[in-house]
């Protein structure tokens, strides 16, 4: 092969490819997610994503580059191809276009060093190859030059021979994040594309298998193919469904199409909780509830909820409500308070009608599992039947309560009556109206099946471990007997988290992460750091140095640092870590600054937290001196509680 005489340059003004690409494209999901946006505007019929000896190719059949169209068209930054071209749609399929901006195809360089693309026009059949260097790209940025460079590494003349191979191959090498694992990125896009699903012609791979539409499989209700006739008169009477399940419903001018579900249990991965909207196929806010706070029935309804939402009106030129990284919409405009509006109003209507479906659900399998105690019951007196299958059905309707848990109650209340134990308060049960799992809990207790003098003991020696940890911050003690003492007692900084162990495992790649993170930051060098775990589930706790302040410089290293542990685990598919939910930094205190609280503000959305040692302890005590003062209130009459 000849030596190659072209060149192609990248023109951008320094640093801005840091912010463009570096730093708002930090998952690998996000990036590949550009890269199949990019093949669909090229009209492809195919996208393939190969993971393999630590690059990763996407591949797609699409119209691909001239050399000219190389230069004028990807190397050129912010291009707006619906401006520059007067169109919505692509050129040959007349697609709706998802490229906005101009900048996606940088979205490589937030997680590898070199991004090699080589293309083949179908219009000319030329072949363009080049590399896009990161590390030389900021050494320009270095000399203040806004002309770069690129390596042209293969160009050949266009043949008519070659245009039926046309399309583009874009390969990420050097990675500085952990790869992803090729099951959990087949999960991830079916999340955040529906252009397969909808489209006959676009298909998506990942190491040659089709990315699934696994929407339906492992939910318990789905709406609207569960919803009754009484129900879509009553409450959804303009809606209609289409012949794969979509609901379809007018919004304004506009038309929306929904489904959205709920799983038998809370779901633990944050990507599935709430309601995802679509824009033309591709995801253009990440789950959320449509910013509610309360007044829904069923509160718990929220955390077995799921979604997808599609409304390609919110991508069209006069409603561009989408943020540069397509992981939120704008809901303070006209339109954006509508769809709020419209999506709060659904959320509470479809959990009120899972509040009940469940209800009725767990009535019919408790009239299964009766059907074993049949013959015990049939044993009682019909009016006393009657009282104790009341009972039964009562805890069937908690919410909360798993099967296990169920069964048991129910057992413990037929044979406290079948024993004469208890009837009383049994009929007590029965006779309330207001009964949940905490009701309960405190009935059984003044009975002694749980004793109100253990239960108020418990909370004393939780209030009394709080007091210990007060006077350990308070003088000042060594950073390691903190950290050991909070090892012992995580449920210190939430009580979800009792069941919480020291975790070894991943110490190493924690340690490698963080030295590369925090390591030249005098206020987190020699800190502290707490890894704890339950299940497949990573609790990360950070201490800045003592008399140290928080800032936005620290919040956005901690970012890092919490992102790049994500990656990482995500990475790891064969280990027994699959995820960090939640992170917090704790300091001696917060500066006061408009920047600082609203980066705090931002970091607790991606469930990483700071709170300074008093608001981490005052929020602590004050929990268990509420339980404490409830439970007082509520055995006046108890004076061992009382003396407590």
């Amino acid at each position: 092969m000849s030596e190659v005489t072209k060149e192609l340059i990248l023109k951008i003004q320094p640093m801005v490819i840091d912010h463009l690409g570096i730093k708002m494209y930090q998952k690998p999901v996000d990036v590949i997610a550009e890269f199949i946006a990019n093949a669909w505007d090229a009209d492809a019929e195919r996208v393939d994503i190969v993971i393999d000896n630590e690059e990763v190719a996407i591949s797609d059949s699409g119209n691909g580059m001239s050399f000219v169209e190389c230069q004028q068209c990807y190397l050129t930054v912010g291009r707006n191809r619906r401006k520059a071209t007067n169109q919505e749609v692509s050129e040959f399929k007349h697609r709706p276009v998802l490229g906005r901006k101009g900048i996606g195809k940088f979205a490589g360089f937030g997680v590898a060093k070199l991004v090699d693309v080589e293309s083949i026009s179908v219009k000319t059949g030329e072949r363009t190859a080049f590399r896009m260097d990161i590390d030389a790209i900021l050494d320009y940025d270095n000399n203040d030059d806004d002309v770069k460079k690129i390596e042209v590494t293969i160009y050949e003349e266009g043949e008519e021979s070659r245009k039926p191979t046309h399309g583009t191959k874009v390969v990420l090498r050097k990675w500085n994040v952990a790869l992803p694992s090729v099951e959990g990125l087949r999960k991830e896009l079916s999340r955040r594309f529906l252009l397969s699903q909808t489209h006959s012609d676009f298909v998506i791979t990942v190491n040659g298998e089709v990315i699934p539409d696994g929407f339906n499989e492992e939910l318990e209700f789905v709406f609207p193919r569960d919803l009754t006739d009484d129900e879509r008169a009553k409450y959804f009477s303009n809606l209609s469904v289409d012949e794969s399940g979509w609901a379809k419903e007018p919004l304004e001018q506009y038309s929306v199409k929904w489904r959205m579900g709920f799983f038998e249990s809370p779901i633990q991965v944050e990507e599935l909780r709430g309601i995802s909207i679509f824009a033309k196929g591709k995801m253009a806010q990440k789950p959320f509830f449509f910013e509610l706070s309360g007044g829904i029935s069923g509160q718990n309804a929220l955390e077995y909820m799921t979604g997808q939402v599609q409304m390609d009106f919110i991508d069209e030129a006069d409603n561009d409500l989408i943020a540069t990284e397509r992981q939120r919409i704008n809901l303070q405009t006209e339109l954006g308070l509508k769809i709020k509006d419209w999506g709060i109003e659904k959320v509470k209507r479809l959990g009120s009608i899972w509040k009940s479906r469940r209800s009725e659900k767990r009535m019919q399998e408790l009239n299964d599992k009766v059907s074993g105690f049949r013959g015990r019951l049939d044993n009682l007196p019909s009016f006393e039947r009657k009282t104790v299958e009341s009972v039964l059905k009562k805890i069937a309707s908690f919410e909360r309560l798993g099967k296990a848990r169920f069964t048991e109650w129910c057992d413990d209340i037929l044979t406290s009556w079948e024993n004469g134990r208890l009837r009383e308060l049994i009929s007590k049960i029965d006779e309330r109206n207001d009964l949940d799992e905490t009701r309960l809990l405190e009935i059984l207790s003044e009975a002694q099946v749980l004793t109100s003098l253990n239960i108020a003991e418990a909370i004393r020696t939780k209030v009394a471990a709080i007091g210990e940890l007060k006077r350990l911050v308070e003088t000042k003690e060594l950073e390691t007997r903190v950290r050991d003492y909070i090892y012992s007692n995580p449920w210190i900084v939430n009580p979800i988290w009792e069941s919480y162990t020291k975790e070894e495992s991943v110490k190493n790649l924690i340690k490698r992460i963080a030295d590369e993170n925090l390591k030249n930051d005098e206020v987190f060098n020699g800190r502290v750091d707490l890894a704890l775990s339950a299940g497949s589930d990573l609790l990360i706790i950070e201490f800045m140095r003592p008399g140290l302040m928080v800032d936005k410089d620290h919040l956005d290293r901690l970012n890092y640092y919490v992102a790049d542990v994500r990656n990482a685990l995500s990475g790891e598919s064969g280990g027994t870590i699959q995820h960090a939910d939640k992170a917090y930094l704790i300091a001696d205190t917060i500066k006061e600054s408009k920047l600082v609280h609203e980066r705090i503000q931002q970091l607790s959305k991606e469930n990483v937290f700071v709170l300074s040692w008093n608001s981490l302890i005052e929020q602590a005590l004050s929990q268990w001196r509420e339980h404490l003062a409830l439970l007082k209130s509520r055995f006046p009459d108890d004076k061992r509680i009382q003396a407590l």
